[in-house]
């Protein structure tokens, strides 16, 4: 058996956050969820687990209930709860997946990474700090439209709700992501960049 592959989206738990643009983490792990039968998640103190064998990896499936800004503790217990003391420096070794919202780039594009920093991402930040660590891969899910000029703030817009024009697109980019995400997990983080990176 390989090793433990974790697969972290980011977001806040509540309805009232459900369609929002900040939640665009939540909502791919709930696609790949879905579309590869993963069992029940498990509803701990502080995030939504579930795990499932794929390609002889153990993938988990994980959901921060913490609120986005503290993203970071859920993300330490989990790993720490599995032996993760240490994360990879090296890009190939890498198991730990983040998958958010990114403002900086347009609806309907992403971007995978490995390492850098948090920039205005609260989130992200969070799971910096927490793990005193920035060498893990983001999965960046653009949000940018020219909607956002309607709104006074960053927050406000990134808390908004996505468009029924963006709702429409919303499945085919979550098709994408999955088959980003089966990619990595099958083949590895240089080959899905090098196939992926490049649309």
């Amino acid at each position: 058996m390989s090793k433990n592959i974790f697969i972290f989206g980011l977001g806040n738990p509540g309805r009232e956050y459900q369609f929002s643009r900040h939640n665009f983490g939540f909502t791919a792990i709930d696609f790949f969820f879905e579309e590869n039968n993963f069992p029940g998640f498990i509803h701990k103190k502080n995030y939504l687990i579930s795990e499932k064998i794929i390609s002889e990896k153990k993938v988990f499936l994980i959901k921060p209930l913490t609120f986005m800004n503290l993203s970071g503790k859920a993300v330490k217990e989990v790993l720490n709860k599995n032996g993760v003391f240490k994360i990879e420096e090296n890009l190939s070794d890498s198991n730990i997946v983040l998958i958010h919202d990114d403002l900086d780039l347009a609806f309907g594009t992403y971007k995978i990474k490995f390492g850098g920093s948090g920039g205005s991402h609260n989130g992200v930040n969070s799971v910096i700090n927490s793990l005193n660590a920035k060498n893990f891969i983001r999965v960046k899910l653009g949000i940018n439209s020219p909607v956002r000029a309607k709104f006074n703030t960053g927050a406000d817009y990134v808390l908004s709700n996505f468009s029924k024009e963006e709702i429409k697109r919303i499945p085919d980019i979550l098709k994408t992501i999955n088959e980003v995400l089966y990619s990595f997990i099958t083949n590895g983080l240089d080959r899905t960049m090098n196939n992926y990176n490049r649309k």
